[in-house]
C-alpha cells in the first residue's frame, strides 16, 4: 500500500478546499467595499495566491498518485471479473447451457488456411487452446454454426482458469471495425474504452486501456471477421498480423470463404497470421440434435416431445428440415419457437403469440401455423419446400415466439410492434452508421438530421437567455432600485447565442439569435421600430461570429490557421449580412469594425461548434491547461479589443457620441464594457478547455440504461458547477474592479447594491455552463433523436427499455459491453430484408 488516500476522498478534499478558499476571498472582497481602507484588504489577499497554488499543485499531485496507485495487473483483475459477469449473464439469457450446452464437434482446418496441425473431433475448447503452444487459434465455420456460442464458452473457461495478473479475454465483434480507418490497436482501445469506461483514464500520457493492451494483459477474442466488407478483407488480415505478431495470443472466427477470400487478394501480397492452429466447426449430428430438441421438450416419454416425432424422423435425410437443423442457430431457434415454457402463450386462434408465425403461403415459400389451443406444431416446418425457407419461418416464428404473453414477464409491447421496431434497427445497423453493426443510443442521432439537434440546442438556449437575463435584472433592480439594471426585455438574450454557437456550431448560434430576437419584438411592441428588429438580429450575427472563434480556441489542440481559400462561404456571408444590418439599424457604419474582425478571427480559426462526445460520460472533472488559459485570453482580447475599438471610434464611424452603438463613447464606460464581454468569452474557453469527461467505475460490465442515468446526471452536474464557478468569477471580478475603481476614481459616486453584483454572474453564468454540459454530454442528441424516430418511424418512447426487454427477456437481442447487438448477424439480415 503507498498510503495514498483513495481517489473519492482526495477528490473531496480538493472540492473542500476549493470552496472554503472561493468562499473565503469573496467574503474578503465583499467586505473591502464596506471598510475605511479597502486597498489593504485587497493587498492582503495577493500574497495568498502563492499559497493557493501550492496547495492545488499538492491537491493535483495526490490525485495523479491516488490514479497510479492500481498496478495494471490491478486492472485486469477486476475487468475479468466485469467480463466474465457480462457473458455468464448473456449465456444465461440465451440458456446456452439449458438443458445442457448442445454438442458442437470440429476438425482440423484445411492446410491452406491454418499452420498448426490439430487432430479433429470434440471436447472442451478450453482444454484445446491452453494446448496450443502459440495461444493463437482460427475458428471457421458456415452460417449458423455456432462459432460466436463456441467463442463464449472459451472466453468463460478461459476466465474460469485464468490466475491473478494473467490476461483477461475479451470478445470484440469485428463488425463495427473500419480496418481501412483505424488501426486495430486503437479500435480495441476505445471498444474497451466503450465497454468499460474506466479503462478510459489517462496515465503517463495514454489511457489504461492502451497500458493493458501493450502490456498483453487482454487476449483479444475477435469474433465476425467475415463481417467486414470483402473489399477491406485482406487490408484487415494485415492489420490484424500488425497488431497481434506471433507470441501474441489471439482467438479469429470466420466463416471458411471469407477467410480464404483474405487469404487470396486480387492485388498486393496477401498477408497471413502466423502461428494459428485452425479448427472447422462440423455440421450437428442428427442423433445430436435429436436428443436435444427431446431432452428440452422435456424427455422422450413426455407427451411433449411426441410432436417432434415427425422432425426427428426426418433428421439425417435430406429433407430440407433435416438440412436447415444441422446449424447450431436454427436448432435454438426452432427450440425457442416449438418448446414454449409453462405460461407463455395465450392459445387463443390466429394469436402471433403461439410463434409458429403467419399462415401459410405455400407458393412463396411460408410454412402453415398451428392451429388454436394447442402447442405449437414442429411439423409445421415439414411443409417448408425448401431450407431457406425453413430458416425465414424459424426467424419470423422465434421473434413472435419471444414476445408471447408470459405471466412473470410479460411485455409491453406485441409481437407485430416489436417487429416493427426491430425491422428499423436491423435496417439502422444495415446501413452501417460509423461502421458498427450495433445499437448504442448515444449513436442513435446517426439515424436522424443532423440539423435538428443544433436548431433546437439554439432555440432553447435562446429562449433561456432572453427568460434569464430579463428575469435576473428584474430581481436586482427590484431590490436595489438601481437603473443601470432596469430590465429591458427588447435588449435581452444575447449571451444564448454563444451557447447556441457552442452546441450547435453557426446554426445553433443563429437560431438561438432568432429565437431571442424574435422574442424582444414581442416584448417591444408597443414602441417597436425597423430599427430595433435589424439591430437585435446584427447582434446576434456578431455574437455567432465570436461564439464560432470561441469554440476554434476551445477545442482542438491548437488552433488550425486556415487561408483564406478555405474560409467557409457560411460564415464569410454571415459576416457580411451582419454588417449591412448594423449599417441599416444604425445609419452609419458603427458595427462594421465588429463584424470584420469577428468575421475573418471566425473564418481563420472558428470550429463549426464544438465536437460532440463519441462517448457517454459519468461525470466532470476540470483539468488545468496553460493552452486552455492562454487561449482563453487570447479570445477575450480579441473580444475585448472589439468592443473597446467601437466604443472609442464611435465618432469616427460616423455615430453619436451620445448614443450608445455597439459599445459606449465615453472611455471609461468603453474599457468596462470591453473588460466585461473580453472577461466572458475568455472564461467561456477555460471552462470548455478545463471540463473533461471523465469515466465510470469499473465496478461491473457498463450497462446501457446505467450510462444513460450517469450522462444525464453529468448534464446538470456540470450545469450547476459551471455555474457556480463562473458565477464566482464573476462576482469576484466585479466587487474587484468596484473597489479598485473607488480607490482611483474617489469622487465618483458608484451604486449601493454590490452585494447584488455576485448575482449579474449568473446571467452568463447559466447559459455557459448549460451550454457546456449540453456538449460534454451525449443524452441531449438522444433525447432529440428518440422522439424524432417515435414520430417518424413509430420507435417506443421508452427505447431503452424495449432493448433491455429485447435482450433480458426475449433473447432477441445480445448485450456486448454498453451495446445491443442481434442475436445472430443473419436474424438482422433477414429482418432488414423484411424492412427493405
Amino acid at each position: 500500500m503507498s498510503g495514498v488516500a483513495p481517489r473519492a476522498r482526495v477528490r473531496r478534499v480538493g472540492i473542500v478546499y476549493l470552496v472554503l478558499f472561493g468562499t473565503g476571498t469573496a467574503g474578503a472582497l465583499a467586505s473591502a467595499l464596506y471598510v475605511q481602507d479597502p486597498a489593504a484588504v485587497v493587498a492582503t489577499l495577493l500574497p495568498t495566491a502563492a499559497g493557493a497554488y501550492l496547495a492545488w499543485s499538492a491537491y493535483r499531485a495526490d490525485r495523479v498518485e491516488a490514479a497510479a496507485a492500481e498496478s495494471p495487473e490491478a486492472v485486469a483483475d477486476r475487468l475479468a471479473l466485469a467480463v466474465r459477469r457480462q457473458w455468464e449473464t448473456e449465456a444465461r439469457v440465451r440458456r446456452l447451457a439449458d438443458p445442457y450446452p448442445l454438442p458442437v464437434s470440429w476438425r482440423a482446418a484445411d492446410a491452406g488456411l491454418a499452420e498448426v496441425a490439430l487432430v479433429g473431433g470434440a471436447g472442451e475448447i478450453g482444454e484445446l487452446f491452453e494446448g496450443l503452444p502459440g495461444r493463437r487459434l482460427l475458428v471457421l465455420g458456415d452460417p449458423g454454426s455456432g462459432k460466436t456460442v463456441l467463442l463464449v464458452r472459451l472466453l468463460l473457461a478461459l476466465i474460469g482458469r485464468r490466475r491473478a495478473g494473467e490476461a483477461v479475454p475479451v470478445l470484440f465483434p469485428l463488425a463495427s471495425w473500419d480496418p481501412a480507418a483505424e488501426d486495430l490497436s486503437g479500435w480495441m482501445e476505445r471498444r474497451l474504452v466503450q465497454d468499460h469506461a474506466e479503462l478510459g483514464a489517462v496515465d503517463g500520457g495514454v489511457t489504461v486501456a492502451a497500458l493493458l493492451l501493450d502490456r498483453r494483459l487482454v487476449l483479444p477474442v475477435l469474433d465476425g471477421f467475415d463481417e467486414l466488407p470483402v473489399a477491406v478483407s485482406a487490408l484487415a488480415l494485415h492489420r490484424i498480423a500488425e497488431a497481434l505478431p506471433y507470441g501474441c495470443g489471439m482467438v479469429l472466427s470466420s466463416r471458411p470463404a471469407e477467410y480464404r477470400a483474405a487469404l487470396r487478394p486480387r492485388d498486393g501480397v496477401p498477408a497471413r497470421l502466423t502461428g494459428m492452429a485452425g479448427i472447422r466447426l462440423e455440421p450437428l449430428r442428427a442423433d445430436d440434435v435429436a436428443a436435444y430438441l427431446l431432452r428440452d421438450a422435456g424427455g422422450e416419454a413426455t407427451e411433449a416431445a411426441t410432436r417432434w416425432r415427425p422432425v426427428v424422423e426426418a433428421l439425417g435425410t435430406d429433407a430440407p428440415v433435416a438440412r436447415a437443423l444441422s446449424s447450431p442457430l436454427m436448432v435454438s431457434l426452432a427450440r425457442a419457437t416449438y418448446n414454449p415454457r409453462p405460461g407463455d402463450g395465450s392459445g387463443q386462434p390466429g394469436d402471433v403469440s403461439t410463434g409458429a408465425g403467419p399462415l401459410p403461403d405455400l407458393a412463396s415459400g411460408s410454412c402453415r401455423g398451428t392451429g388454436a389451443g394447442q402447442l405449437p406444431d414442429p411439423a409445421d416446418l415439414l411443409r417448408c419446400p425448401t431450407s431457406s425457407a425453413v430458416a425465414a419461418h424459424l426467424f419470423d416464428a422465434f421473434v413472435d415466439a419471444a414476445y408471447r404473453p408470459h405471466p412473470r414477464r410479460p411485455s409491453r409491447w406485441t409481437a407485430v410492434q416489436a417487429r416493427t421496431v426491430l425491422a428499423f434497427l436491423a435496417r439502422h445497423m444495415e446501413r452501417g452508421y460509423d461502421g458498427a453493426a450495433e445499437v448504442a443510443w448515444w449513436k442513435l442521432h446517426g439515424a436522424t438530421s443532423g440539423l435538428l439537434p443544433r436548431v433546437l440546442a439554439g432555440v432553447v438556449l435562446g429562449g433561456l437567455a432572453w427568460l434569464i437575463e430579463g428575469m435576473t435584472l428584474a430581481v436586482l433592480f427590484r431590490f436595489t432600485h438601481d437603473p443601470t439594471y432596469a430590465p429591458d426585455w427588447g435588449d435581452r438574450g444575447g449571451l444564448g447565442v454563444l451557447a447556441g454557437c457552442l452546441c450547435g456550431g453557426l446554426v445553433g448560434g443563429i437560431a438561438a439569435g432568432a429565437v431571442a430576437a424574435g422574442m424582444s419584438v414581442v416584448a417591444a411592441i408597443g414602441h417597436l421600430t425597423p430599427a430595433l428588429v435589424l439591430e437585435r438580429l446584427a447582434d446576434s450575427g456578431s455574437l455567432a461570429l465570436a461564439g464560432m472563434m470561441s469554440c476554434g480556441l476551445a477545442v482542438g489542440h491548437r488552433p488550425a490557421l486556415r487561408p483564406p481559400a478555405a474560409w467557409d462561404r457560411r460564415v464569410l456571408l454571415t459576416g457580411v449580412v451582419t454588417g449591412f444590418l448594423y449599417v441599416a439599424a444604425y445609419g452609419n457604419v458603427c458595427g462594421v469594425i465588429s463584424a470584420v474582425v469577428l468575421t475573418v478571427a471566425a473564418c481563420a480559426v472558428g470550429v463549426d461548434g464544438a465536437p460532440p462526445p463519441r462517448t457517454p460520460v459519468a461525470r466532470i472533472r476540470w483539468v488545468w491547461s496553460p493552452r486552455g488559459l492562454a487561449m482563453g485570453l487570447l479570445a477575450g482580447a480579441l473580444m475585448g479589443s472589439v468592443y473597446l475599438a467601437e466604443g472609442l471610434l464611435t465618432g469616427v464611424l460616423g455615430g453619436d457620441v451620445n448614443r450608445y452603438y455597439v459599445a459606449p463613447a465615453d472611455p471609461l464606460e468603453a474599457v468596462w464594457e470591453s473588460w466585461q464581454q473580453g472577461s466572458l468569452l475568455a472564461l467561456n474557453c477555460m471552462l470548455v478547455q478545463g471540463l473533461r469527461a471523465v469515466p465510470v467505475d469499473l465496478a461491473g460490465p457498463a450497462d446501457a440504461a446505467a450510462l444513460l442515468r450517469n450522462d444525464r446526471r453529468t448534464l446538470a452536474t456540470c450545469t450547476v458547477t459551471a455555474a457556480l464557478l463562473l458565477a464566482a468569477v464573476f462576482g469576484a471580478q466585479d466587487l474587484s474592479v468596484v473597489t479598485v475603481a473607488r480607490l482611483w476614481f474617489p469622487d465618483t459616486l458608484f451604486t449601493d447594491g454590490y452585494g447584488w453584483l455576485s448575482l449579474s454572474g449568473l446571467i452568463p453564468a447559466l447559459l455557459m455552463g448549460l451550454a457546456v454540459g449540453l456538449r460534454q454530454t451525449a443524452w441531449s442528441r438522444y433525447a432529440v433523436a428518440r422522439w424524432q424516430l417515435v414520430l417518424r418511424a413509430g420507435l417506443p418512447r421508452d427505447l431503452m427499455a424495449f432493448l433491455a426487454d429485447a435482450h433480458e427477456q426475449r433473447g432477441v437481442l445480445r448485450r456486448v459491453g454498453a451495446v445491443y447487438q442481434f442475436r445472430h448477424i443473419e436474424l438482422q439480415h433477414h429482418l432488414a430484408d423484411r424492412e427493405r
